[in-house]
């Protein structure tokens, strides 16, 4: 499967039941025009002074678990040169790397994992990432991601979490990266810190089923409305939770989305928006909803599919 364009993609009407095929008809939420008010674009610098809407245990939270995103790629370049060290010398991978892959600071084997799921991702995206580094001593922050850069801690537990958190972290290149909106279409009422997000940007249409600004939720929502406590922090965060839960735990999404309707209208965005109709089969979770939302998609059991990529069907 060299040089292809690979993704593990089944249609939702083949692998779906009835009932299930008819929440997940929900027609996406369009954008609710509102008038912008202040956010506070999510920062891994200044986490501590985050003004939002939820309790400062989401604050505390977030300090724990320490993944993050930030927009400004420049700085998480000069971040990673600094701490990361170059790596060892290993033998050659066999397999072809994507070029932002082969080229990163990292061991072999992390570019095999990465790469790994790269390709099993949406093509169209996929060569959003250009600079990745991992940096192999313990850092306060597991991962870090930009437009087009990702740095990640190469000392975390074991391959699942690195995968999970590589998953997660693309989330915010493939949002912030690839999904663009174009000045002309005007402001939405969404933005990352400083810099506005356009209304034909297709992650408007998402933001805006839980979201009024990037930082204040719709009055009305709940945190099951939410893939993880994690998730109701931020516009950023639900997107690359919600990425992560439709990759990693897709049956179990579609299992919560039956008994809510918010999910349902997220898990039908991210099908029919970002994998334009398909449902990826490269991963099953093993961490069934038991009535408690979890905090962080990133640590939850799962089992990974590599030998199930196949050829992205038209």
């Amino acid at each position: 499967m060299q040089g292809e364009s690979v993704a593990a993609f089944t249609s939702t009407a083949s692998t779906n039941s009835a009932k299930t095929a008819t929440v997940l008809s929900i027609p996406i939420q369009q954008p609710v025009q509102v008038t912008p008010q202040r956010s506070h674009s999510l920062r891994w610098s200044d986490i501590a002074y985050r003004k939002t809407p939820r309790k400062q245990q989401m604050i505390e939270e977030k300090q724990k678990h320490h993944h993050d995103h930030s927009h400004n790629d420049e700085n998480l370049q000069l971040l990673a040169k600094k701490y990361a060290p170059a790596p060892k010398p290993q033998p050659k991978p066999t397999a072809k790397l994507l070029p932002a892959i082969a080229k990163a600071d990292a061991s072999d084997h992390h570019k095999q994992i990465v790469n790994e799921v790269l390709m099993a991702l949406p093509a169209r995206c996929r060569n959003t990432l250009q600079n990745f580094y991992v940096i192999y001593e313990k850092q306060k922050h597991r991962g870090l991601a930009g437009k087009t850069v990702m740095i990640l801690d190469g000392t975390v537990k074991d391959d699942d979490e690195f995968r999970a958190l590589f998953v997660h972290e693309s989330g915010h290149n493939f949002d912030l990266g690839c999904l663009k909106g174009t000045k002309e279409s005007g402001k939405s009422a969404f933005s990352d810190g400083s810099e506005p997000i356009y209304k034909d940007d297709p992650s408007v249409s998402f933001y805006s089923i839980s979201w009024i600004t990037s930082s204040v939720q719709r009055s009305n929502s709940n945190p099951e409305d939410f893939v993880s406590g994690y998730a109701a922090y931020e516009i950023f965060e639900d997107f690359a939770e919600s990425f992560a839960y439709f990759i990693l735990h897709n049956a179990e999404f579609v299992k919560r989305a039956q008994n809510n309707e918010v999910l349902a209208k997220k898990y039908a965005w991210f099908r029919d928006v970002l994998f334009e109709g398909q449902i990826p089969q490269i991963a099953t979770g093993q961490a069934p909803f038991k009535n408690k939302v979890p905090w962080d998609t990133t640590k939850l059991d799962y089992a990974w599919h590599p030998n199930q990529l196949v050829v992205q069907s038209n």
